[in-house]
């Protein structure tokens, strides 16, 4: 049961960094990388937790260990994930490197291993495989495990305080209806992400509680899946959760800030938030330019052509198409070029053209595509259409 739990969480996570990775440059931003490094690297601590449980890792010795420092990457990336996402950062910072300090180090401590001859690496892993328990005690690196582990444990839990510190410390108001289900569902999310993140480590901590003390109480079969199902749960809820909320990574768009400087003896800033309630004007920037400039008609426009025609981040424009038009982009281009196409037969175009150079006239890149957008929206097919036109 639970190798199906994890082996479905590995299936969502990988879609769902798939997705993140592969979204065009204008839409993908800071958060959505950091997300999907922390979704791969969680993999990844995955893939090895198991070979090493069910002896997998006999047969790829040198794997042993590679998730060891990618641990302490994940509690970080977590944090300036949720951070990203309230304060709308658009990359990271110089001040953000010592974030992946412990990273580095414990890469360095595990050096003694990954260069050791493969015969060693079997022996060792062979020996953690018959004795789980050895996982914990085994020295491979410079330092004792019970520094790694020890030091992990400390680690997560800091960066969870200030994580739900970040959460429970942001503020909103005077925000309209609209924007506030947005802000609800980000919020929500950021929630899930932490409340699983929180339940991730202390199924870590009973994993290592109950191997350690195998002889004693936690050595009931009952009290050793316990651990299982809550690191298989947890990982689970993460990796589809976006799967079944994709606006969520809209993230807050609206929200602004602003430096305000603390006080004439001190030289520092503190960034404030303002809330964008009111979009009409990019509302209209954004109709005005497809009335007049027609950008439908070019085949393959994307957001990010729209978004440097009328000066609006990508991002935020996906937004509002999204928000204010209840559509995706190509929906809502469709609508356009559907609507150019009504008119130009309105006006005889046919009697000297064919719908087939007309519908590649108003950006279509084929007649399945314009067939399919055109039946969408006037809820009858081209040839329908022009029946009733005639008639």
């Amino acid at each position: 049961m639970i190798e199906v739990l994890y082996t479905g969480s590995i299936f969502c996570a990988l879609i769902t960094a798939y997705l993140l990775l592969s979204k065009k440059k204008a839409l993908r931003s800071y958060s959505d990388i950091l997300l999907a490094l922390f979704l791969l690297f969680e993999v990844w601590n995955v893939i090895i937790y198991l070979a090493i449980y069910y002896g997998w890792i006999v047969n790829t010795p040198h794997l042993y260990k590679s998730a060891a420092p990618i641990n302490y990457l994940l509690p970080p990336l977590t944090y300036l994930y949720v951070r990203a996402v309230l304060f709308n950062e658009k990359k990271i910072s110089n001040k953000d490197i010592w974030h992946f300090i412990p990273f580095v180090f414990f890469f360095l401590n595990y050096i003694p291993f990954y260069i050791l001859p493969v015969i060693e690496k079997s022996m060792i892993v062979q020996s953690v495989v018959k004795n789980y328990s050895k996982y914990y005690k085994y020295q491979v690196g410079i330092f004792p495990e019970s520094v790694a582990y020890i030091f992990r444990i400390l680690q997560a839990f800091i960066y969870l305080f200030f994580q739900w510190r970040l959460i429970c410390q942001f503020k909103k108001d005077k925000i309209n209806i609209e924007f506030e289900k947005q802000m609800k569902g980000v919020l929500k999310w950021l929630k899930i992400l932490t409340w699983a993140s929180t339940l991730f480590i202390i199924a870590f901590l009973l994993i290592t509680v109950f191997t350690l003390f195998k002889n004693t109480i936690f050595s009931f079969r009952f009290m050793k899946l316990i651990p299982g199902f809550l690191g298989s749960i947890s990982f689970l809820v993460i990796s589809s959760y976006l799967l079944l909320n994709p606006t969520v990574l809209f993230g807050l768009p609206f929200i602004k800030y602003t430096g305000i400087e603390l006080g004439l003896f001190i030289n520092k800033k503190v960034k404030l938030p303002f809330i964008i309630n009111d979009y009409s004007k990019e509302i209209e920037q954004l109709k005005k330019y497809f009335n007049e400039k027609h950008p439908f008609l070019i085949k393959g426009i994307n957001i990010n052509d729209v978004a440097v025609g009328i000066g609006i981040p990508a991002k935020e424009l996906s937004f509002i198409i999204n928000q204010h038009f209840k559509q995706r982009f190509n929906e809502f281009v469709n609508q356009y070029r559907i609507s150019y196409i009504t008119n130009k037969i309105n006006e005889g175009y046919l009697d000297h053209y064919t719908l087939k150079t007309l519908s590649s006239e108003a950006g279509f890149s084929s007649t399945n595509t314009f067939i399919a957008a055109f039946k969408k929206i006037e809820l009858c097919s081209p040839s329908e259409y022009l029946i009733k036109n005639k008639s």
